[in-house]
């Protein structure tokens, strides 16, 4: 069977997501709005998008791509009256975040400034109730957090364990995002980046100097 058109397509994923704008449906999809367009051009829903919208919202990719019920198979959602109305009560629309640069500290103090940069729309399911959102602006975590990534952290998550990636506050470094490492045996803290040509950094454990933010519990970017 050949799929429907594109136009008729995307709007079946605006429909069930309530979204407007090509921005909304990035960010829903972690993709740039240039590949939407580039979707268009070649008639075709990516299998990516597919994949990210089964997960997100439950929706079955023959209906997207063919119109053909159900909408999706997760109990306790109702099906869209149209390809262009709104699936009431089929998904949660989504909420607009905040989201901060990590680069800004204060002068007299080095630590780092919230100062906003934009706002994003952010599906329920990755809400939490003290989430902060900041945009990665260096390589240092590539390839598992890219650069211009969006990165949730959880403000209520600051113990750091062995092996997570956090978000930290370094005086003088602004807001960095690092995989964390307690050694004990040397007693010392170790911030460590997983781009091989970053190198890392090594604090006293008892007194190193920095403070949590939050610990990285997803990520939205370009694959």
């Amino acid at each position: 069977m050949k799929p429907d058109l594109f136009e008729d397509a995307y709007a079946r994923i605006q429909a069930a997501t309530r979204t407007r704008t090509q921005t909304e449906i990035a960010a829903i999809l972690g993709i740039k709005q240039s590949s939407i367009s580039d979707a268009k051009k070649k008639n075709t829903i990516p299998d990516g998008w597919l994949v990210t919208l089964y997960r997100a919202f439950a929706l079955e990719p023959d209906w997207i791509l063919y119109g053909q019920e159900p909408i999706c198979r997760r109990e306790g959602f109702t099906a869209a009256v149209g390809v262009r109305e709104t699936a009431v009560g089929y998904a949660a629309p989504p909420s607009r975040v905040t989201v901060y640069a990590m680069a800004r500290t204060e002068p007299e103090t080095g630590c780092w400034l919230r100062e906003a940069q934009e706002t994003i729309p952010l599906l329920e399911s990755l809400s939490r109730p003290n989430l902060l959102v900041v945009k990665m602006d260096n390589a240092s975590m590539e390839p598992i957090l890219r650069r211009n990534a969006y990165v949730g952290l959880d403000c209520d998550d600051v113990r750091l364990r062995s092996g997570e990636i956090y978000g930290l506050d370094i005086p003088g470094e602004g807001l960095v995002i690092k995989r964390v490492v307690r050694d004990l045996e040397k007693q010392r803290l170790a911030i460590l980046a997983d781009n091989p040509s970053h190198q890392g950094q090594y604090l006293p454990l008892d007194n190193p100097g920095v403070t949590p933010i939050g610990k990285a519990v997803w990520v939205i970017q370009d694959i």
